[in-house]
């Protein structure tokens, strides 16, 4: 990463949601002074975007846009886009970026942009996003870019699902502190559950170690613990994805475009999948307006006896 950062590379970070992009690009930021950190996610349209890049990068918006007219507003937040009379919306943050030092020349560093966000701001406008005088570190979860945006990026780094050697070096990082017979009952415990989830992502294991540290009762939260991994290797593969998903991404809906994405299957399979996974009690779902959010079970005993289609799956 340093290499290609010297070298003035555009870098693409990828990896699923609790694998820790925001981390990665944290340390990067600690290790560069001239790198500025913004999170992208939530911003909807290409000006807001472009507003909050720049309001990273020198920490105010000193060159703010001119307001659009209404009709102008009102397109741009109906279709998601600039509005099309916007010939070049990389024009003010152009000018930004070229009042700071260019002696090491700035890093952006742009966090939780989405597929949709990437193929706009580095594809549409690739050209414009080219001229500006900075080096930029985007991160996403989408494993592939569609051209044109693959090309604005020269790396690609993709994080992966911790192994059970590197869950065993981050329990004992988290183990190093408190008294010795409780840490090491602790460790015990965990050991085992760990590894009976790798690979998986780091919020995935700091999460199960939470459960435990909180348990009031380390036997049977272990024992709960394995009851779910047995029942979830009955699972076939894309069952497993959208349990997986649900446990590293934290609860979300059936129609939640990222986890569609991530299991690859159409939102009615997703809805057929969680509902027979909620029978099986490997999920909870509750009301939140008129959607149903779907999470990882982590309170109910469950079956590991098939149930409807879900384990049934052809794959």
């Amino acid at each position: 990463m340093d290499r290609a950062l010297k070298l003035g590379l555009n870098v693409y970070v990828h990896g699923p949601p609790g694998i820790g992009r925001t981390s990665f690009l944290r340390q990067i930021q600690r290790r560069r002074p001239e790198a500025r950190y913004t999170r992208l996610h939530g911003f909807d349209t290409l000006t807001e975007r472009l507003e909050e890049v720049e309001r990273g990068l020198t920490g105010q918006r000193r060159l703010r846009r001119q307001a659009p007219n209404q009709w102008a507003a009102t397109i741009e937040n109906l279709s998601g886009t600039t509005y099309k009379s916007v010939e070049d919306p990389y024009e003010h943050l152009r000018a930004a970026a070229k009042k700071l030092p260019d002696d090491p020349s700035p890093v952006m560093l742009a966090d939780d942009l989405d597929e949709k966000g990437i193929g706009e701001m580095f594809g549409h406008w690739r050209d414009r996003a080219w001229e500006v005088p900075i080096k930029w570190v985007v991160s996403g979860t989408s494993a592939s870019l569609d051209p044109p945006a693959d090309t604005f990026f020269d790396v690609f780094v993709e994080l992966e699902r911790f192994d059970s050697e590197e869950l065993q070096d981050l329990l004992r990082r988290r183990t190093a502190t408190g008294p010795p017979v409780q840490r090491d009952t602790l460790k015990s415990m965990s050991e085992s559950a760990l590894e009976s989830i790798s690979p998986c992502t780091p919020r995935r294991a700091l999460s199960v170690l939470r459960d435990l540290y909180l348990s009031d009762d380390l036997e049977h939260e272990a024992s709960r613990l394995e009851e779910m991994q047995k029942a979830r290797a009955s699972l076939k593969p894309t069952a497993a994805k959208v349990l997986d998903a649900l446990g590293e991404r934290g609860p979300t809906y059936a129609g939640d475009e990222q986890l569609l994405a991530e299991v690859g299957v159409t939102r009615s399979r997703v809805v057929q999948i969680l509902a027979e996974l909620e029978a099986r009690g490997l999920v909870a779902a509750e009301r939140s307006g008129r959607r149903k959010l779907y999470g990882a079970n982590t309170k109910r005993s469950t079956s590991t006896s098939p149930a409807g289609s879900t384990a049934q799956e052809a794959p």
